[in-house]
């Protein structure tokens, strides 16, 4: 081990107690890791792949709400959502997969129809996946869009949404 002065000269030989107590230190650090490292190679990769979310199965849920909303299932659109999520439009913040259900209802009574969604933005975060987008729908022959942005999670072995926000775009966008 070497010990550089500001002007670059190598003073372990001057210091040696200095030396010793880094080398000893440096010893310490690498036996701490062992542990670790050999733990982690022990993990399995396919273990660590089932925690991240598949964009295969995020577009085929995603197309299944989509298809659900322009029927008006409701249950099936609100199988979207985590147990728990949390969703936030205009018209207020819903948490809870049944508080998200009841909105559903009341929005479809409007006449909401021709729903679709499109991604712009999706990225994975450990095991959270994030997306962003756009969205459009017609209130009878009034086309309406907006933005979302919406936080996944796996539950089981499917997406779910654990938090969403909605915005509807101002006119003439």
């Amino acid at each position: 081990m070497r010990l550089i002065s500001r002007g670059g000269y190598n003073r372990a030989g001057r210091y040696p107690w200095i030396v010793e107590a880094a080398l000893k230190n440096q010893r310490g650090r690498v036996l701490r890791l062992i542990p670790i490292l050999c733990f982690l190679l022990a993990i399995p990769s396919h273990v660590v792949a089932q925690d991240q979310l598949d964009n295969d199965a995020i577009n085929e849920m995603q197309r299944h709400f989509a298809e659900a909303y322009n029927r008006a299932d409701v249950d099936a659109m609100a199988v979207a959502f985590a147990e728990n999520a949390v969703r936030v439009t205009p018209s207020g913040i819903f948490e809870g997969r049944d508080a998200i259900r009841r909105r559903f209802q009341d929005a479809l009574k409007l006449g909401l129809h021709d729903y679709s969604v499109r991604r712009v933005i999706s990225r994975s975060e450990g095991t959270f996946f994030f997306n962003a987008g756009t969205w459009q729908a017609k209130l009878g022959d009034q086309p309406f869009q907006g933005y979302y942005t919406a936080i996944l999670v796996r539950e089981g072995n499917h997406p779910k949404i654990m938090q969403e926000t909605v915005t509807i775009a101002a006119t003439g966008r």
